[in-house]
């Protein structure tokens, strides 16, 4: 059972923080030195260093960021490099700084598909999240205080970020299939996984943008029961490689049969962050992670007796999401949006029902969403009785397949 004190604290570790390796990386002391050196004019007040090697994701080709921060600084950017390592140094005010922080912090979450937070803020505020404070006049402790002390704001805006970052890559997979553009529509569906990813690294507390070290923040934050071993084998998966993948359709031997693997994973990955992940709740307590059928050598973690592996023989009586919909959370619930075709806004424990319907029985779902009553108020009045009316609305409205 799921407590509302028991939510996901993101993580603040310093460098190399929860990724297993001791010591520190190497390229710190160097740009501790030329943050303190580039701070040294009395126009610059404070300075910080983020990026991947702050976030203890980089390696010795990894660059630094260097933020300036002055009173009268004006935007600028400019590039250093210094024993073969590179400096990204970026100039910026105190007032541009705080709106920034300001902006991400206040951000509401209409669910009307408009930009909830810039890209440039996010990437301020999470930079100040992981950075390393080095000279501070008194300007970047308060805005640091200020995220880490109610850090859900920042949690909602990446994973809004990143789920209307997949939904837009699923578009183009629709698009392109339909279009016969299969090879073009498998590098969308792998993207849109790998920013599922992503989603689940943001909502287990794991506050970077960069895409390339998704690997890293899952084997580090992602729950125990996350089938990691099954994401990096979809995201090599070609569907198409034996040739069979050219038609239309949905068949196994079609585009659309060949990436419904990985569009269910992708699908799996969303809902637990769109209903668990949004309220902050622990990604440890989702019951249904998706698994991946016909791999030899690799096995998935999943609920024995209910979670049905992507792609393999469903039986009757089974209730299942139906494929194609993505989920986007809002402050008033959740946006399931099937490309170009239907676009529906649920509360959030219907949303939760949804969510659970990974191809179990209605008993199991019904057991898995009174587990979870607890987690938050939104979920509280999820009786047997209110589950089962949800779950027989979900299937009308042809949201859930009952197989």
């Amino acid at each position: 059972m799921v407590t509302p004190r028991q939510h996901a604290e993101p993580t603040t570790a310093g460098p190399l923080g929860r990724s297993g390796d001791p010591g520190e990386h190497p390229l710190l002391p160097l740009a501790r030195r030329v943050a303190r050196q580039l701070a040294a004019p009395a126009t610059v007040g404070s300075s910080f260093i983020a990026g991947s090697v702050t976030a203890g994701l980089g390696n010795h080709t990894s660059d630094i960021d260097v933020y300036l921060v002055g009173a009268g600084l004006a935007p600028a950017r400019r590039q250093l490099v210094l024993d073969r390592s590179r400096f990204d140094v970026q100039e910026l005010s105190v007032a541009d700084l705080d709106a920034a922080v300001g902006r991400v912090a206040g951000a509401a979450f209409p669910g009307d598909g408009s930009t909830v937070v810039a890209q440039r803020d996010l990437d301020l505020a999470v930079r100040l999240w992981s950075g390393e404070v080095i000279t501070d006049d008194g300007a970047l402790a308060p805005l640091r205080e200020r995220l880490r002390a109610a850090p859900l704001p920042l949690r909602r805006a990446l994973i809004t970020h990143w789920l209307t970052a997949v939904h837009y890559e699923l578009e183009d997979v629709a698009g392109l299939v339909a279009n016969g553009d299969p090879d073009a529509g498998l590098m969308a569906a792998r993207t849109a996984l790998l920013l599922a990813g992503k989603a689940v690294a943001a909502a287990c507390g794991d506050f970077y943008t960069g895409r390339k070290w998704v690997w890293h923040q899952l084997r580090r934050a992602a729950p125990s029961g996350f089938p990691y071993e099954g994401f990096r084998y979809l995201l090599r998966y070609d569907p198409l490689a034996d040739g069979t993948g050219a038609g239309g359709g949905g068949g196994s031997g079609t585009p659309a049969g060949g990436l419904s693997s990985i569009a269910g994973f992708t699908q799996g990955c969303l809902s637990a962050v769109a209903t668990l992940g949004w309220h902050g709740i622990p990604l440890e307590h989702w019951p249904c992670w998706p698994g991946v059928s016909d791999r030899p050598g690799v096995s998935d973690r999943s609920e024995p007796g209910s979670t049905a592996p992507v792609g393999s023989q469903q039986v009757p009586g089974l209730l299942r999401r139906a494929p194609g919909f993505s989920p986007r959370a809002h402050s008033g619930g959740v946006v399931l949006a099937l490309p170009a075709l239907r676009r529906v806004r649920l509360n959030p424990d219907v949303a939760l029902v949804w969510a659970l319907c990974d191809g179990a029985p209605p008993s199991t779902v019904t057991g898995r969403a009174q587990k979870l009553r607890e987690a938050h108020p939104a979920y509280a009045g999820l009786t047997p009785d209110r589950c089962a009316v949800i779950i027989e609305r979900l299937v009308a409205a042809r949201l859930v397949e009952a197989l």
